[in-house]
C-alpha cells in the first residue's frame, strides 16, 4: 500500500526541518493604510474580525491556569470537550471541527480521529488561540461548527529566559495505593529504548511463513514476559515539571533583523482510577432482562509523560517577513490496570491484568511568509508551507485473564484464582499509526477605496495531502497450558518451559473479517474570492465563495491472506461553498452581525476502516463503515455586541444548522465485546443561544483610593442548545464477514429514535470566573467554573438505551502572584481544580433502572508553579 503521495514543496520543507533557521517580527511604527470601520476605536480582535469568533490571548491562558489548550477551550463560549481531548462547537463533535496550527492542518496520532488530539498542546507552547464559529472562505470548507487556530508563541520583541519547575498532588492518586509493572530503563522520558519492539525471532517467522497463524516454538519463547507482565502495588509519586524559553533578537540595521525563540518542557503526572463498569448484553426491547451480568470493578495507574520543544525563528526586511516554526509535541503513557468482575451472562468470575505503553506525538514544520508591495497598490502575499506527522505506538498492550470463585465459594487450596486456558482474553497487541500531513497555501488582499468606500479584494488558493498507514498485529496465548502451573506466578505459567510444551500455542490474530492493516489518503485542493467592503457608514458586508474539490480513498489487507485485501470505492467530490456576514454599526461600541454560509463535513479515516480498534480507556471496540458520505452542512449566524473597552463587553447570539447525511454512531454488545460503528442518518437540524459578558470593574470607583490598581474581574458565559436527527428512510451500515466488509441497508429508525439528539450535544453549558488582580502587587486570583450539561456518548443500537455521559462539574482557583526574590522577576503559581471533588459518570438506562456504564473519581489537585525570568 502507499504511504505517502506529498507535494514537492512539503518534501523539500521536511528536508529543511534539520535546520532552524529563522524569523522575527520586529515592531513596525508605521501601521500603514488601514481600514476605517464605524466604532473599530477599540483596538479589539474579536470587534475587528468580520466573523463570529472568540479570542484567547495569553493573558487568558495564565488566568485560567489550564496545563493544555483542550483545558484553556472548554471555558470558551458554545464550547465542551471530548475525552478530554477533541473540542465540541456549539453541540458539534470533533468530526464537525478543526484544528490548525499557524493557519496549517496538523497531522494526528489518534487511532479514532483525523483532528489533532488538543491536550498534547501545553499552553506555554501557545500565545493565544483563535476559535471562529462563521465560516469566511479562506478557511477549509471541512468546518461544521468552527476551527480551532492554535497560534504559536513568536519571536520576541526583546531578549529573555524563564525558568519554570512544578509540583502538584490528586486526593485520588497522590501517596495513595497504585499499580505499577517495570517496563524498560527510558520509559521516564517517554521513550522506549527497545525492550517492546516485536521479537526479531517473529518477524522472521512470519516473513518465512506469511499465511501460518500458529507460531513456531522459537518464535512463541521470544516474547518479553518479565517487565512488560508483572504487576505490583506502591504509593504513587507526587506530579511534578519543568520548561525552559529563552528568545534573542538580532537588530542588524534599521530595516533588516533577525529574531528567534525556544521552548522546552518536561511533565511527569499520575493518575490512579478506581472505578466501576457495567456493560448488560441481554435487552428484551423494554430492559436489560439481567443488569449485572456483565460487570467489573477495576483499579488502574497511568503515569503520562509530556515532552514539548518549539522553536520559532525568522527574518524581517522593510514590509516582509519570514518565519521558519519547528514543533514536537509528545505524550506518552505506562498504564497497568486490574479488573475483577463478571462477564458474559453466567458465573463466569474473572480478574483481568492488563499492561499498555502508548507513545503519542505530533511533529511539525512551518515555513511562512508575509509581504507588502507598496508598488503594486499595497498588495498583501502570504503564503506558507507545513510538513508534519503524527505517530501513535503501542507495543506490548498486554492482557491476562483468569478464572476467580464467585462470592461465596471457597478457594481451591491457596490459589484465589487460575489462569484462564485456551482463551483469545490472554494477548499481547502491537499496533502503529503513522499520519502524514504536508500542506501549501498562499493568501492575497488588495486594499482599495471604491466611492469613497475601502474594499478589502482577497483571494487564495490551498492544497493539502493526508495520508495514514495503521496496522494491528495481535497474538493471543491459547491451547492448553498444565494444570499444575494454572495457579502460578504469570511469568512462569508463559516461561520458555512451558511455551515450548506442545499443547500451549501463540496464535497471530488476523482474519477476514477483522483485517489488521489499513491505508487511507485524502487530497484537497482549494480556491477562494472574497470581499469586504463598507457600505455606506453603518454597514460592513464580507461576502465570498470557496471551490473545494477532495479525494478520499481507503483500503484494508488481512496479513496472513495472500488475497486478503479490499479496496474501497473513492469518495470524491467537489463543492461550492459561499459565505456571506453582515455587520450592521448604528454606534461606535455597538454592532449586530448577521451570517450564512454552505460548508462540508467528511469522514475520518478511523470511521471508514473495518480495522477494529479497542480504545483502553472505554473498554470499547471501533470498527470503521467504508461506505460513508461526505456530510454538508447551511449555517445561520447572528450576534449582537456590545463593547464597553479593551477585552470588556456583552454579546447575544443565535445560531442554526441544517445537516445532509450527518455521520452518526451507534454503540452495540456483540458477544463480550462492546462495538462501536457508524452510518450516516438521512438529516439532522441543530439551534441554539448564546450569552457572553465580560467586564473588569475598578475597586478604586466602588471601594475609595485605598483600592487604587485593583480590579475586580468578571466572567461569564452561557450556551443553550437543541437538535433532533431525522429517522426516516434507510441507512447503510457495514457487515464484516469471511468474504470481507459489505454494505446493508436497514431502516434508519433501527439506530435512530424519533426525536433524537446529535451525539456529543449538551443542552447546558455554562462557564464563569470571578477575579481579583492587583497591578501594584502583582496578585491575581481567579475562581472558574465550568459545567456541562448530559450529552449522549454512544447512540444505542435499535430500541437499546442510548450511553449518556454526565461531565463533571468543576470549580477552580487560580492565583498567580509575582516576587520579589531571586533577585526578582519571580512569578509564583497556585492551583486548586476539582474544589468539590465532582467525578465521572456514564449511564445507561431503561425503563426501570439507571446503570453505571463507567464511573470513576477524579479527586482534587494541588499544584505550585515556580518561575524566574532573567
Amino acid at each position: 500500500m502507499k504511504k505517502y503521495e506529498l507535494i514537492a514543496p512539503s518534501v523539500l520543507l521536511a528536508s529543511a526541518m534539520l535546520t532552524v533557521s529563522g524569523a522575527a517580527m520586529a515592531q513596525d511604527e508605521d501601521e500603514g493604510d488601514v481600514i476605517v470601520i464605524r466604532g473599530a476605536n477599540i483596538p479589539d480582535e474579536k470587534k475587528a474580525t468580520a466573523e463570529i469568533s472568540n479570542v484567547l490571548d495569553a493573558e487568558d491562558l495564565v488566568r485560567q491556569g489550564d496545563s493544555d489548550i483542550a483545558d484553556a477551550l472548554r471555558r470558551v463560549t458554545g464550547l465542551s470537550i471530548e475525552g478530554g481531548k477533541f473540542v465540541i462547537v456549539r453541540g458539534l463533535n470533533s468530526r464537525y471541527n478543526n484544528a490548525t496550527l499557524n493557519g496549517s492542518p496538523l497531522p494526528s496520532p489518534e487511532p479514532l480521529k483525523r483532528t489533532a488530539p488538543l491536550d498534547l498542546f501545553p499552553t506555554s507552547v501557545l500565545e493565544g488561540t483563535l476559535v471562529q464559529k462563521t465560516f469566511s472562505p479562506q478557511f477549509s470548507g471541512e468546518f461544521g461548527g468552527g476551527i480551532v487556530e492554535l497560534r504559536s508563541r513568536s519571536v520576541p520583541d526583546e531578549d529573555f529566559l524563564e525558568v519554570g519547575v512544578d509540583f502538584g498532588f490528586n486526593t485520588e492518586t497522590t501517596l495513595r495505593d497504585g499499580l505499577f509493572y517495570e517496563g524498560s530503563d527510558t520509559d521516564v522520558f517517554g521513550f522506549d529504548d527497545g525492550l517492546r519492539d516485536l521479537p526479531s525471532e517473529v518477524v522472521d517467522f512470519i516473513a518465512a511463513n506469511p499465511t501460518q497463524r500458529d507460531l513456531s516454538v522459537e518464535a512463541r519463547t521470544s516474547f518479553e514476559q518479565f517487565d512488560t507482565l508483572l504487576i505490583n502495588s506502591d504509593d504513587t509519586p507526587a506530579n511534578g515539571g519543568g520548561s525552559v524559553a529563552f528568545g534573542k533578537l538580532f537588530e542588524t540595521g534599521r530595516d533588516f533583523s533577525i529574531g528567534t525563540t525556544f521552548y522546552a518542557g518536561y511533565d511527569n503526572d499520575w493518575i490512579t482510577r478506581n472505578g466501576f463498569r457495567n456493560r448488560p448484553e441481554t435487552f428484551d426491547g423494554t430492559n436489560y432482562i439481567a443488569p449485572d451480568e456483565d460487570f467489573s470493578n477495576y483499579l488502574s495507574t497511568t503515569q503520562e509523560i509530556t515532552v514539548s520543544a518549539l522553536s520559532s525563528s525568522g527574518i524581517e526586511w522593510d514590509a516582509h517577513a519570514v518565519d521558519f516554526t519547528a514543533l514536537l509535541v509528545r505524550k506518552s503513557s505506562k498504564e497497568a490496570q486490574i479488573a475483577t468482575g463478571k462477564r458474559d451472562q453466567g458465573n463466569d468470575y474473572f480478574r483481568d491484568e492488563a499492561t499498555n505503553f502508548v507513545e503519542r506525538q505530533i511533529w511539525q514544520t512551518q515555513l511562512t511568509g508575509e509581504h507588502e508591495f507598496d508598488a503594486l497598490a499595497d498588495l498583501q502575499v502570504d503564503w506558507r508551507f507545513a510538513y508534519g506527522e503524527g505517530e501513535r505506538d503501542s507495543p506490548y498492550d498486554r492482557q491476562t485473564s483468569y478464572r476467580t470463585f464467585p462470592p461465596g465459594t471457597p478457594a481451591s487450596g491457596d490459589v484465589p484464582y487460575v489462569f484462564r486456558n485456551n482463551s483469545a482474553l490472554n494477548y499481547v497487541n502491537f499496533g502503529k499509526i503513522d499520519d502524514v500531513t504536508g500542506s501549501t497555501g498562499a493568501d492575497f488582499m488588495l486594499p482599495l477605496t471604491l466611492a469613497d468606500r475601502n474594499v478589502d479584494f482577497s483571494f487564495g488558493a490551498a492544497y493539502s495531502v493526508n495520508s495514514r498507514e495503521a496496522s494491528r498485529t495481535d497474538f493471543v496465548f491459547a491451547g492448553i497450558y498444565p494444570n499444575e502451573v494454572l495457579g502460578s506466578r504469570i511469568d512462569l505459567i508463559l516461561s520458555d518451559e512451558i511455551l515450548s510444551l506442545p499443547s500451549p500455542v501463540v496464535r497471530l490474530q488476523s482474519t477476514s473479517n477483522q483485517p489488521d492493516l489499513f491505508s487511507g489518503l485524502m487530497q484537497v485542493t482549494g480556491a477562494y474570492a472574497a470581499a469586504d467592503m463598507e457600505l455606506g457608514d453603518f454597514f460592513r458586508l464580507s461576502i465570498g465563495g470557496r471551490y473545494e474539490e477532495s479525494k478520499q480513498k481507503t483500503e484494508t489487507d488481512v496479513s496472513v491472506q495472500t488475497d486478503g485485501r479490499q479496496l474501497f470505492p473513492t469518495l470524491q467530490e467537489d463543492f461550492f461553498l459561499p459565505a456571506a456576514t453582515l455587520t450592521w454599526i448604528p454606534a461606535g461600541n455597538f454592532q449586530l452581525r448577521a451570517g450564512y454560509s454552505e460548508t462540508i463535513t467528511r469522514p475520518q479515516f478511523r470511521e471508514l476502516t473495518s480495522v477494529r480498534f479497542n480504545d483502553p480507556e472505554t473498554d470499547v471496540v471501533y470498527a470503521g463503515n467504508p461506505f460513508l458520505q461526505n456530510s454538508s452542512l447551511k449555517n445561520y449566524d447572528a450576534r449582537a455586541e456590545w463593547y464597553f473597552n479593551r477585552g470588556e463587553f456583552a454579546t447575544v447570539g443565535v445560531f442554526f444548522k441544517e445537516i445532509e447525511n450527518p455521520i452518526e454512531d451507534f454503540f452495540s454488545t456483540q458477544g463480550e465485546a462492546s462495538v462501536l460503528s457508524f452510518f450516516n442518518a438521512p438529516s439532522a437540524e441543530l439551534w441554539g443561544a448564546e450569552l457572553e459578558f465580560e467586564k473588569n470593574f475598578a475597586l478604586e470607583d466602588y471601594l475609595g483610593d485605598a483600592w487604587g490598581g485593583s480590579d475586580l474581574v468578571f466572567k461569564t458565559n452561557y450556551t443553550w442548545s437543541d437538535s433532533e436527527v431525522d429517522n426516516s428512510g434507510t441507512v447503510t451500515r457495514a457487515l464484516f464477514s469471511s468474504q470481507g466488509t459489505t454494505a446493508q441497508e436497514v431502516p434508519t429508525n433501527a439506530f435512530v429514535a424519533d426525536g433524537s439528539r446529535l451525539v456529543g450535544q449538551s443542552e447546558h453549558l455554562f462557564n464563569l470566573q470571578l477575579g481579583l488582580e492587583d497591578a501594584n502587587s502583582g496578585f491575581q486570583g481567579t475562581f472558574l467554573v465550568n459545567y456541562a450539561s448530559e450529552r449522549t456518548l454512544y447512540r444505542g443500537e435499535g430500541s437499546q438505551p442510548s450511553v449518556v455521559e454526565t461531565p463533571p462539574v468543576t470549580l477552580d482557583l487560580v492565583i498567580n502572584q509575582d516576587l520579589d526574590i531571586l533577585g526578582g522577576d519571580v512569578s509564583l503559581g497556585v492551583k486548586l481544580q476539582n474544589i468539590t471533588n465532582s467525578g465521572y459518570n456514564a449511564t445507561i438506562s431503561d425503563e426501570i433502572q439507571e446503570l453505571d456504564f463507567e464511573a470513576y473519581d477524579i479527586g482534587r489537585s494541588f499544584s505550585v508553579s515556580l518561575n524566574k525570568a532573567f
